[in-house]
């Protein structure tokens, strides 16, 4: 029973923070707004975030060590939730870019503590569960993205929906951090940190799981964007991008598992990349709602299981510490957000926010051939 309960707490804390990032994802062109800037602004901010996260990531298996999951999962549960309380009071780019920083070393850290710690349940139960552990997480954006659309539509202020929040999720997410077992313990033999002679499935498992942040980071930075200005719709419909996507983002993570093992992870892989394909084809392309959210579903299902499954074969790497691999693909994963967002921002200043696909598009084609190549390293 201990062992189901902790299975169900650490689902709840993918849900809990991921939440968040629905308020995020949706309140983009009011903070937009609010501090008078542009796409590459926006952009700017998404990098300073990135550059935190990725300092927190190097570090976070180190202080792992030292304390343990949950210590860290319940220092950064409580920083997350209080971040957001100066935000909706700052109006200078430079200010939110500091933000974004503390913000992203705050981040770092509990997806680091997070995705470990499920990578130990995962090896706990011997059977894959990584797929099932990030289905919450879109739960989360999900119903985050939906009520945040709701406070929207009603004219809610940002200050009063991050209240509201806080008071809701906090204590809730103390709970559950609380009511973890303790940490696994490693192998002393393995490699602990990030600096080594990485193995070739470490590279290529780095590789997809930096290609699809391109699609979520989209969603999440540009989707509320992209409806708005593009699509031109307003209130409540601004946010069925990241509704869209990540509806069927859910119902893809909840079944990857059972497809991973009916199919195989190889397999799987290859599908889940020509349906990204296609999606991105088609929000490059078509400039109506139907389309868009269509796109944006099959979006969701592309990009569903991809990370999950560079996490969980991460955390079984022989040799290689779990915190010290999972590291490794989420600073890959962080590292792509350093840089593309304010190139995207700038493409999308240029030709419009529509464009920002179109070189994700590029580059999922150029990666396809190598995961085809790389067939016997996921055996």
């Amino acid at each position: 029973m201990k062992f189901i309960n902790d299975i169900i707490a650490t689902r709840l804390l993918f849900f809990i923070m991921a939440f968040y990032v629905g308020l995020w994802t949706i309140r983009i062109p009011t903070i937009k707004d609010q501090i008078n800037t542009d796409y590459f602004g926006i952009g700017l901010i998404m990098a300073t975030f990135a550059i935190g996260s990725i300092i927190a990531m190097a570090l976070a298996n180190k202080i792992i060590k030292l304390s343990s999951c949950k210590t860290v999962l319940l220092y950064t549960s409580i920083l997350q939730s209080l971040l957001w309380l100066p935000t909706p009071f700052v109006t200078s780019l430079q200010i939110f870019m500091i933000l974004a920083f503390i913000f992203g070393l705050s981040y770092g850290s509990f997806e680091i503590s997070c995705n470990l710690y499920a990578s130990n349940l995962e090896k706990r139960e011997k059977k894959s569960m990584m797929s099932g552990f990030h289905a919450f997480w879109s739960l989360g954006v999900l119903l985050g993205s939906i009520a945040t659309s709701l406070f929207l539509e009603w004219e809610i202020s940002l200050l009063n929906n991050v209240i509201i929040y806080i008071l809701i999720l906090l204590p809730f997410n103390i709970l559950i951090v609380l009511k973890l077992e303790g940490d696994q313990i490693e192998n002393k033999n393995n490699k602990t940190n990030i600096f080594f002679i990485w193995p070739l499935i470490i590279f290529v498992l780095a590789l997809i799981a930096m290609v699809n942040a391109l699609t979520e980071g989209s969603v999440d930075s540009w989707g509320a964007l992209y409806m708005r200005d593009f699509i031109k719709v307003e209130g409540f419909l601004i946010g069925l991008a990241t509704v869209s996507f990540n509806i069927f983002m859910v119902i893809g993570r909840l079944s990857g598992d059972w497809f991973r093992d009916k199919i195989g992870v190889y397999n799987l892989l290859i599908i889940l990349f020509i349906t990204s394909i296609l999606s991105l084809y088609i929000l490059f392309s078509y400039n109506n709602i139907i389309a868009a959210l269509f796109g944006f579903a099959l979006l969701g299902i592309g990009s569903s299981a991809i990370v999950p499954i560079a996490y969980s074969l991460a955390g079984k790497v022989e040799g290689i510490d779990s915190g010290a691999a999972i590291a490794i693909v989420s600073i890959a994963v962080y590292g792509t957000f350093m840089g593309a967002p304010a190139t995207l921002g700038i493409i999308a200043n240029s030709y419009g926010v529509n464009s920002i696909f179109f070189p994700i598009l590029i580059i999922f084609l150029i990666v396809l051939p190598i995961i085809l190549a790389s067939k016997k390293n996921f055996k």
